[in-house]
Parts: C-alpha cells; structure tokens; sequence
C-alpha cells in the first residue's frame, strides 16, 4: 500500500512529488520510459545542452521559482531580430518595418501585415501592462486566431498562421487569442523580461528536482494499464506491466499526470462530465530537429532569434542565446531548432536519415552558407507536445482539475497557461490537496 501514486514522471509528476517530499508521504512514480522529465527532454550536442522539447523557463512562473531554488543556472533570452521566409526569400531585421519592407509580397499584402503587427503589439504592450481590461481579456480568451485573421489576404494569412504555430504549437482555429499573444506578439516584440534558458537544459529541472526525492521514488520502463477504485477499501489499484511483469499496486491516492488523450486509457470508468472535458482538451504532436554549426565568419546567423519559415515542414526556427553568451561553448557556435508543429507528431522520423536530411535541405535554403559548417544533429518527435489554451479548454478548466474522489489530475493540460510552467503550477496544486486531505477538518 503506497500513500501516492503518480502515473508519469514527466514534470507533473515529479513536480507534485516534489511539493509532497516534506510529509513523510509513501510516494511512487511510475514512468513507462527509462528516463525522466517528458517533454523537458535535453540533449547534448557538439558540447552545447539542447532542448528538444521544452525551450523556456518564463518569468514569474513555478519554473522559474523552481530553477532558483534548485541552483540551476540560466541565462535570459534576449532578442533583437525578428525574422520571415517566405516565398523564396529570408529576411532578418531589427524592426518589423525593415523585415516586412524586404519580403517577396505586393505592397498591398505588406500594408495588411504592418497592420496587423502593430495591432498585435499594441494589444500585447496593454496586457503585459496591465491596461487590458476585464472585458477585454475575456474577449481575447473567448476568440480564436482564426476568426481574427479571417479577412486578411491569403499571404498574410499564411506567414502569421505558421509565425503562431511556431511559437504555440496549434493551428489557429484551435488558439485563443489571448494565448497566442504571449507565443506570437512577445518575438515580435523581441520581449526581453519574460524568458530565460537554462543553461543545463530544461531537463536539469526534474533532474534537480529527482535529487531531492527519496532513493527509489520513480520506477521505469513501467507501464500502467490501469486504474480502479476498489470501493470497500476506499484505495485505487493500479495494474502496471514492467520489468517484473504484470503487478496490481494499491494507493490511497493516484495523481494521473500524463498527457489528457491518455487518461481515458487509463482510467476505464471516469465519470460523463470528466470524459466531457477531456474531449475539449487539444493536444497536438510536434517535431523537432536540433541543430549546432558553427558560424566563424558569419557573425548574422548569431543574431537570429524567431524566424517564420512560411511553407516548410518546420513553422519556425529559435536560437535560444541570441547573441551568444560567455557561459556557452564557444563564441562560434550557434544552436538552432526547427518547429515543426504543423508537422505534429512523425512516428520514426528521429531514425529516418532521409527524412531528416529533407529537413535539413529546407534549412540550407534559408541558410545556404551553414552547409559544411553544422556539427551535430538531433530529430525529436512528439505525439502529444503539450494541451492548447483555447477557448473550450479555458471553458472546461474546473471539469478538468477536479478530483474524482482522491483521484487527482494534474498537467498543462490542467492548468490555466501550458507547457511545463503550467504542469509545475499544476503539480504544487495537486499536492496541496492531497496534504489537506491528511488534516482533520475542525
């Protein structure tokens, strides 16, 4: 009999066993791969410590609370370009005007894109301000991007629906307004206070964090297969296949922190309104392609940051230390990821040579001069990159974090933003509520 039982070892799950550490609490994570972290997944790559998922701790999130109070080391991200391929040309420039006067489009298409650029920056100045009012805040989280850019020609259309995937993963008939303004506006306005990278990776996180657990608290390469409330007894059984074969574990309490399409496979017998909700949670695959060259006597490519790669395999690639940074490697090295969010998830694409070198032909149409300079080459795919903020998820929240009794829910997929920084959030939680359950009621 455990106390807790965390199905995944990605942050949530680390995470909430991580804010249940002090309570004396038997605690067991059950992690169906061999290592830990999920989506934070680092890898090193001609010495420099690269991302293939996860990219950014954000300020005033529980990630960046965590990455200082475990020591982990970061640098913040500091753009000051911003970037487009589109039909044939790339342009990387300091202002968005420079950029938008150097594409391949008609000048009317330009006046379009302007446009909607400065909208966007002016709206994504007043929140981060705070001038946005309540109103107006439930109107950005209640729209789409799609019916946003509706009427726009069909070239402006493009660049800003792939600029929007590649920094917030989904299409934008599935992104709230209000979400795509943090992924989308803050490269266009080469925001310089709301990311840091950690200079370990973000895998240096649930690693830290597995540090501060007990000796044996995860088990790997353990699946589970199921979840079952065993009323007499007021315990869950949890059926795992592992390295041991087939068990049935029991708890009092099982945090399910896998991504939200896994839960119903999981769990047999959830409840109508909880399969309701799950229903409304998006969460879509993405690819990426990880790549180091080194750049001596091209001194441009250190300054890319964000560039939109309008009708490639890959939405957008990101330099996460624009400008280099004398904690890195070496000055003469850049560090490049291709989003391929549109893409979604590609079974065998990280072992498929061909596939990834198309990839890698598509870059050297950008970037012809990095051909015979790239140093190393990592291909990821994901089947479930992590839960879109849009407007039925946004609606469906309360659904989606209650509890079945003390069966609790815990993800980004859960949480009121995304990614890891939402799991964390989401992780201390769920932890709150399994530590009230301990207290007496007066």
């Amino acid at each position: 009999m455990h106390d807790v039982i965390i199905v995944g070892g990605g942050a949530a799950g680390l995470g909430t066993a991580y804010y249940l550490r002090d309570t004396g609490m038997d605690v067991l994570i059950l992690e169906s791969s061999q290592d830990i972290g999920g989506r934070s997944h680092t890898v090193q790559l001609a010495g420099t410590s690269a991302n293939s998922g996860a990219m950014f701790v954000y300020k005033g999130t529980k990630s960046e609370e965590l990455v200082h109070e475990l020591g982990i080391e970061t640098v913040p991200f500091l753009p000051e370009t911003y970037g487009i391929h589109v039909n044939g040309k790339t342009v990387v420039a300091d202002t968005n005007e420079d950029v938008v006067a150097g594409l391949n489009l008609a000048e009317s298409e330009k006046t379009e894109l302007i446009k909607f650029i400065d909208t966007s920056l002016t709206e994504y100045q007043d929140y981060v301000n705070h001038r946005t009012s309540t109103g107006e805040l439930d109107k950005l989280s209640g729209e789409t991007v799609a019916e946003r850019i509706a009427d726009l020609p069909p070239a402006v259309r493009d660049i800003i629906a792939t600029a929007i995937r590649g920094g917030a993963v989904g299409d934008p008939a599935n992104l709230s307004a209000k979400y795509a303004m943090r992924y989308f506006a803050s490269y266009l306005a080469r925001e310089k206070n709301n990311r840091l990278f950690a200079l370990e990776g973000m895998q240096a996180i649930p690693r830290a964090i597995l540090k501060r657990l007990p000796a044996h608290t995860v088990r790997y390469n353990t699946r589970v297969t199921g979840v079952a409330l065993l009323e007499k007894d007021g315990v869950h059984e949890v059926t795992v296949q592992g390295e041991r074969g087939a068990e049935k574990l029991t708890a009092k309490h099982v945090v399910l922190a896998v991504p939200a399409p896994v839960v119903p496979d999981i769990v047999g017998n959830l409840p109508e309104w909880k399969k309701s909700a799950l229903n409304k949670v998006a969460s879509p695959g993405s690819t990426t392609l990880n790549i180091v060259a080194d750049i001596e006597g091209l001194p441009e490519f250190k300054d890319w940051a964000f560039i939109v790669t309008v009708g490639m395999p890959f939405d957008a690639i990101i330099n996460p230390v624009p400008g280099g940074t004398e904690k890195t490697s070496s000055a003469n090295i850049v560090q490049l990821v291709c989003y391929g969010n549109s893409s979604g998830y590609l079974p065998g694409f990280a072992d498929d040579e061909q596939r990834v070198a198309q990839w890698m032909e598509y870059l050297y149409t950008m970037a012809p001069q990095l051909r015979g300079r790239v140093l190393g080459v990592h291909a990821q795919t994901w089947r479930h990159c992590f839960a879109l903020l849009s407007p039925e998820r946004a609606e469906a929240l309360p659904e989606l974090q209650r509890s079945i009794g003390s069966l609790h829910f815990a993800g980004d997929y859960t949480s009121e933003t995304a990614g890891t920084h939402g799991a964390y959030s989401e992780a201390e939680r769920v932890a709150s509520l399994i530590i009230a359950s301990l207290t007496p009621s007066s």
